[in-house]
């Protein structure tokens, strides 16, 4: 933390920047914060290299001096909880790369980090969504509908429309589908309650649109119930997408994944399967990390849609041409990169060795270039970066992001990678 508090104050670009986005921040009464952008910066650091939560983090630092000095909240009040998370989600993803770019500039001028090697790997990082079937993603249609109706009718009593929900019925439908599926006994007594599980959403579905339709002949309507009516209308299409995949897929139609929706809070959540035996298929999205020989990530790349590792491997390339100056003189990664054997005759005539193995039937050219030294040295140390990631995963938190959107997501994994560089500075300073 020493040597971390030391590359903060070295770089005072890292706090100008934050501070653009956490500038913004009031305090409950109205006022500006009486916390500074470099709190909040030091604060989301801890956080991180800890592995702690929002709760978690405050309760750490406030009983404990050496925190407080770090943080350089000193014997001051200690801020709460929800000013932290409203720090973290100000902070955008473009910033993160901006502070990240500062800090490798610093570490590349002074000599830390060198450019002669590069790994890359890729990886998942999940959003927080439960398992999606079709019955649970139907749930919470239902449940999430009724719920927003009822709080609008309890905010403005003008938008009831005499709905009743039975709430319980549907609770029974899923439960029974979500114990049955898969018993032989029970197969056609779980096709009748699917059905009816769609009915009802189907109909559920039906009256929020009523609802909002009669909420728009009101006049005034209180600020509580307007909140409830956006959240409801930004909700009903993901809504009516969840129950049209059950009703196809009910009916005996296969339904590709991009047609699918595998979160009514996280819609822009993933479906990837990488072949892994203990999890073949993962909700998120994949991340994609460059290393130096000094394990510090100088490139890194999330995407709402991912694209292919092959497609990134190159990206990561040719950013570390623009970072250093010249490309690595040593590049390796999985067979999940490998295009073609043109495509690693191209990139052989810029690099020195080209350490990225063929999948497939080898002839005796490509198996005498795989078993060459330095290729399978190169291997070697790609596998370091399988170290780095359960390092992210594990300590830093890219295991799971349980921030809700992709602006989030992707900040999120901003804020990992740049805490992740500090320790590895930290380290070789």
């Amino acid at each position: 933390y020493e040597k971390i508090d030391r590359l903060l104050d070295d770089n005072p670009d890292i706090i100008n920047l934050v501070h653009a986005d956490v500038a913004r921040i009031c305090s409950d009464d109205g006022r500006e914060s009486t916390f500074s952008s470099e709190q909040f910066l030091r604060m989301i650091v801890v956080k991180v290299i800890e592995g702690l939560s929002l709760r978690d983090t405050i309760i750490r630092v406030a009983d404990s001096d050496f925190l407080r000095n770090f943080t350089r909240i000193f014997s001051g009040k200690m801020m709460n909880f929800t000013a932290l998370q409203t720090a973290m989600k100000n902070i955008g993803e473009q910033t993160w790369e901006k502070v990240n770019t500062i800090l490798f500039n610093f570490a590349f001028k002074s000599g830390t980090i060198t450019g002669t090697r590069l790994r890359v790997d890729s990886t998942v990082c999940e959003t927080n969504i439960h398992y999606p079937t079709d019955a649970s993603l139907m749930w919470d249609c239902f449940r999430v509908a009724s719920r927003l109706m009822r709080q609008c009718v309890e905010a403005d009593a003008a938008l009831d429309m005499g709905n009743r929900f039975h709430d319980k019925k549907a609770k029974r439908l899923f439960t029974f589908i979500a114990t049955h599926t898969g018993k032989k006994r029970s197969s056609r007594a779980v096709r009748r309650a699917t059905r009816k599980l769609i009915e009802k959403v189907e109909w559920i579905c039906g009256a929020g649109r009523d609802f909002l339709s009669h909420s728009a002949t009101i006049m005034h309507i209180p600020a509580e119930a307007r909140y409830r009516l956006d959240e409801l209308r930004s909700m009903l299409p993901r809504m009516r997408q969840v129950v049209s995949c059950a009703r196809r897929v009910f009916e005996g139609e296969t339904v590709p994944a991009s047609d699918r929706i595998f979160s009514i809070f996280e819609p822009h959540t993933e479906l990837l399967k990488r072949g892994k035996a203990h999890k073949p298929v993962e909700f998120g999205h994949m991340v994609t990390i460059g290393q130096t020989a000094e394990k510090f990530i100088s490139f890194y790349r999330v995407d709402e849609r991912s694209q292919h590792d092959s497609v990134l491997g190159d990206e990561a390339i040719r950013a570390h041409k623009k970072m250093f100056g010249e490309y690595p003189q040593e590049f390796t990664a999985d067979k999940n990169y490998h295009v073609s054997p043109e495509h690693t005759a191209r990139w052989e005539e810029k690099i020195s060795t080209y350490s990225v193995g063929k999948k497939g039937r080898r002839d005796e050219e490509e198996t005498q270039r795989e078993h060459g030294m330095m290729f399978r040295l190169l291997q070697k140390f790609r596998a370091g970066c399988e170290g780095s990631i359960s390092v992210l995963k594990r300590v830093f938190g890219l295991y799971r992001c349980l921030f809700r959107g992709f602006k989030s997501f992707a900040s999120s994994i901003g804020s990992i990678v740049f805490c992740h560089n500090l320790v590895v500075m930290s380290r070789l300073c």
